[in-house]
């Protein structure tokens, strides 16, 4: 199968501005193939998760979760936030916007809808979705407002922190269907633990 093909890269290590290292752990992007008969495929790439901070309108700092993903091969990067949600308008703990960038001519066109997120304790295992509901703002860019139910904030949260893989399934123009895996590995773990953290100090 395409899954069992795949090669590990070792994890690399580069140097950036301010001297800290950027470790990058493994991204595929799956893509269905034309037929019931054809496996599709499976593209390697890299993720680099970090914590960052911004400020809010009110002046006040966010941590904020991100992931940024790049399928070299494809020509495809995708950059991932993950916040505390500050609009009061918004029935929700946390927003996780997602947003796309193909190049032109993409064989399967744009990304038309994004489900949710699937948090999986290994790679090939089968995982379960974040609680929440998908929003498309625009092409190419999506929010999933996760619940603010206290039970189910819990669930999501613990899920987050304690799976090492996660799926994001899409759906291009061309109906087919793709999805993009994430390895959290030792950099991701470290980073999702330090935001949870973080949020659960600023309430």
């Amino acid at each position: 199968t395409v899954i069992a093909s795949l090669e590990t890269p070792e994890n690399a290590e580069t140097s950036g501005s301010q001297q800290t290292a950027v470790k990058l752990q493994r991204s595929i992007l799956y893509e269905e193939g034309d037929d019931p008969n054809d496996a599709g495929t499976a593209v390697k790439g890299d993720v680099v998760w970090a914590v960052t901070e911004e400020t809010v309108p009110d002046g006040r700092k966010q941590t904020v979760l991100t992931a940024k993903i790049n399928i070299p091969e494809r020509g495809v990067s995708v950059d991932v936030r993950v916040k505390p949600n500050d609009d009061d308008s918004l029935p929700a703990s946390h927003l996780i916007e997602i947003k796309y960038n193909l190049p032109n001519g993409f064989p399967s066109g744009d990304v038309q809808n994004v489900p949710g997120l699937v948090l999986k304790p290994t790679e090939q295992a089968r995982g379960d979705a974040l609680i929440g509901a998908s929003i498309k703002v625009s092409d190419g860019y999506f929010w999933i407002a996760l619940s603010n139910l206290t039970e189910e904030l819990e669930r999501n949260m613990g899920l987050l922190r304690k799976r090492g893989w996660i799926d994001i399934p899409m759906l291009f123009d061309n109906g087919k269907r793709g999805i993009l895996t994430l390895e959290k590995g030792p950099s991701g773990t470290k980073a999702v633990e330090e935001a949870v953290q973080a949020w659960r100090a600023a309430g």
